[in-house]
């Protein structure tokens, strides 16, 4: 085939505000971590995006850079900027080799989900990631993945807790089927808290895992795709030993011409960087995309996660909070309505409610609640459309 290049961008300025009535995720009755018992408060976001392809016969190669500034009406303390750069390399050679060469780095507020009692905290993360295909008859495919990732999360009482996780991936799939893949993947992890602070009980980890892989275009309408096995993550101390199932299984269908609907189940073994320990998190999620017009889209959603901290609970004793080797449990439930309006093709509306409720077990002052309601607006230019890429995970 004779090589072509082309050029796709998208330039945009983005805002974003919004009204948070708990913006600590605080218990009823806690103070906030600056003191007293307000919880509410509003930002305003500004930012701006370039996302950029440029194709040469087989070849993409993408750029993605996102900035904004948050600035908040009341707790001027969380004041902050956050961006997101992305760049790589979706190659292919022939009908044979394929594949991915990616750079992503990240700087965000950690959620005060996470950070029960405790002020800003930035985090920043750096992943490289390099995937290789190769079609080895026409029926097979072998797939191999390298990940490095470093998270770097300076608290208050831990200056420069880290994270760093290395992992390779294998993959064989069938692929021999019209619209269906089926095969295998083991992947092996090895992670390392680090921080010159406080002692780190299990300052290293390794983590194995094994499943049956699967993608089924079932008609025109339905798109199944999941992967179900086993997991398991150790530790020199036992500290962060546990395993169990995990996978995850997702079904998107088109009701109507207008309307589609997608179901995604998961339940996977993480990290949990505050406490230099481990989690399983188990989520079912659920969204309704209503395309009203070509100008008007509705989504509705829903997220229900399930999250175990085994050995990360605490206690009250004599009024004062204490750790205990009790399992944390979370139970955390999202309804987010939001709509997308293009009055001219430049110009982005997108107004957003939202509900947030947790509770807690074994955890105190893990319970909370909070409405959102807010507000994106974007301008942006396009030349040519940006093709599809491949995906990472």
């Amino acid at each position: 085939m004779a090589a072509f290049a082309e050029l796709a961008t998208t330039i945009a300025a983005t805002s974003d505000f919004q009204y948070n009535s708990n913006i600590f995720d605080t218990q009823s009755g806690f103070t906030n971590p600056f003191g007293g018992t307000r919880s509410g408060d509003t930002y305003a976001a500004l930012g701006g995006k370039v996302d950029s392809s440029y194709i040469y016969s087989q070849q993409q190669f993408y750029l993605t850079l996102i900035g904004s500034e948050y600035r908040y009406g009341h707790f001027h303390q969380l004041d902050h900027d956050e961006f997101n750069f992305d760049g790589g390399w979706d190659w292919r050679l022939g009908r044979v080799l394929d594949g991915i060469l990616d750079v992503t780095r990240i700087r965000s507020m950690v959620s005060f989900y996470n950070l029960v009692g405790s002020s800003l905290v930035i985090q920043t993360e750096q992943r490289e990631t390099a995937k290789g295909s190769v079609q080895v008859t026409p029926d097979w495919r072998t797939e191999l993945t390298g990940i490095t990732r470093k998270v770097d999360q300076p608290q208050t009482t831990a200056p420069d807790l880290s994270l760093t996780e290395t992992s390779g991936e294998l993959g064989v799939k069938y692929t021999g089927t019209a619209g269906v893949t089926a095969g295998v993947a083991a992947t092996y992890l090895k992670g390392t808290f680090a921080d010159t602070g406080p002692t780190i009980v299990a300052p290293s980890y390794n983590q194995k895992s094994a499943a049956l892989t699967a993608t089924d275009q079932v008609n025109a309408n339905s798109t199944f795709r999941g992967n179900l096995g086993y997991t398991r993550r150790a530790s020199d101390t036992g500290i962060n030993t546990i395993g169990g199932v995990t996978g995850e299984l997702d079904l998107r269908r088109a009701l109507t011409g207008k309307t589609t609907a997608e179901v995604d189940l998961t339940r996977q073994i993480n990290a949990y960087l505050t406490n230099d320990a481990s989690e399983i998190d188990s989520v079912a999620a659920l969204n309704l995309i209503w395309q009203a017009t070509y100008r008007i889209s509705v989504t509705l959603g829903y997220n229900y996660t399930y999250r175990q901290l085994p050995g990360q609970g605490n206690a009250v004793v004599g009024g004062i909070i204490v750790a205990a080797n009790d399992e944390r449990v979370d139970k955390l439930n999202t309804a987010q309505l939001q709509v997308t309006y293009l009055p001219i093709p430049w110009v982005i509306l997108s107004p957003y409610l939202r509900f947030q409720d947790r509770t807690s077990e074994n955890f105190t002052g893990g319970r909370f609640s909070a409405d959102v309601i807010g507000l994106q607006f974007s301008l942006q230019w396009q030349r040519n459309t940006i093709p599809q890429r491949t995906q990472l995970n």
